[in-house]
C-alpha cells in the first residue's frame, strides 16, 4: 500500500511540475513562456515558444526575462495570460516600412500599342498588423507606337507599313494604402494608389489598384493602372493592365 502511495505522489508531482524554461514577461501584460534563442543588446530578444513558433519582441516592450524557470500547471492559472497574439518572426509589425516594386503595363482602351516599363518605391507607416499608409514615386518608361502608312513602289506594288516607336518620361508621385489580410508569412493583399504625374510630356491624374500576395519580404500582383492626360501629345486619357513584383524592406 505504501509503494502505492508513493506510485501516485511521483505521478502528481510529475505531472505538476514542468520542465525548467525562460520566461519574457511583456510590459501589456502577456508572458510568454519558450526558449530564449537570441538576444540583441538594447534591440530585441527571439523566443521560441512551446508552439514552435519563433516570436521577436522589441527590449523597449520587455518588462523582465526569467531564464531556466520552473512552472506548474496551478501557478501558471495565476499568472497573467497572453492577452493579444505576439508578433511572429517575418511577419508585420507596427513600424517604418518601404516597398519597392518594378512593374510591366499593358495599354487596354486605345487604339494604339502602349506598354510601360515602371520602378516604384513606396514609403511609409505600418499602422498596425494590416494597414499601411504611404506615399511615392513610381518613374516609368512610356513606350508607344506612331502609326505611319506610306505607299511604295516595290516589285509586287504593294503597300509598306511602317510602324515607328516613341518613348515617353513618365513621373507619377502618389499616396498609398495597403491592407494585408492576414498577418502571417503568406498574406492576400490590396494595393491602392492615388496621385499625380508632373512630367511635361505626360501630366495628369494618376490611379493604381491591385491585389497580390505577399510572401515573407517578396510579392506579386495584378491590377488597373489609369493615367489621365490634361497636358501633353497624347489624345486621350489610358488604361494599362499591370504586373508587379515587389520586395519590402
Amino acid at each position: 500500500m505504501k509503494k502505492l502511495i508513493l506510485a501516485l505522489t511521483l505521478i502528481v508531482t510529475c505531472a505538476l511540475i514542468v520542465g525548467a524554461q525562460d520566461v519574457v514577461y511583456l510590459k501589456n501584460g502577456s508572458v510568454v513562456y519558450g526558449s530564449v534563442i537570441e538576444t540583441i543588446p538594447n534591440e530585441t530578444v527571439k523566443i521560441q515558444a512551446e508552439d514552435g513558433l519563433v516570436y521577436v519582441y522589441q527590449l523597449a516592450d520587455v518588462d523582465r526575462i526569467v531564464h531556466d524557470s520552473t512552472y506548474s500547471p496551478v501557478e501558471r492559472f495565476y499568472e497573467p495570460q497572453v492577452l493579444e497574439p505576439a508578433v511572429r518572426e517575418d511577419y508585420l509589425q507596427r513600424g517604418f516600412r518601404g516597398i519597392a516594386d518594378l512593374g510591366l503595363h499593358a495599354g487596354l482602351v486605345n487604339d494604339l500599342d502602349n506598354a510601360q516599363f515602371s520602378a516604384a518605391v513606396t514609403l511609409g507607416y505600418q499602422v498596425n498588423r494590416f494597414f499601411f499608409i504611404g506615399a511615392g514615386i513610381a518613374p516609368a518608361l512610356w513606350v508607344y507606337d506612331w502609326d505611319r502608312r506610306e505607299y511604295d513602289r516595290h516589285w509586287d506594288y504593294d503597300y509598306y507599313y511602317n510602324r515607328d516607336y516613341k518613348t515617353a518620361f513618365v513621373l507619377p508621385i502618389y499616396g498609398a494604402l495597403r491592407f494585408d489580410f492576414i498577418n502571417a508569412k503568406v498574406s492576400p493583399f490590396l494595393d491602392l494608389r492615388g496621385g499625380y504625374s508632373v512630367t511635361d510630356q505626360c501630366r495628369g491624374a494618376y490611379a493604381y489598384l491591385g491585389a497580390g500576395v505577399r510572401i515573407r519580404r517578396c510579392s506579386i500582383s495584378a491590377g488597373w493602372t489609369y493615367q489621365g492626360f490634361e497636358k501633353g501629345f497624347y489624345p486621350d486619357n489610358m488604361g494599362l493592365l499591370s504586373i508587379r513584383v515587389g520586395f519590402e524592406f
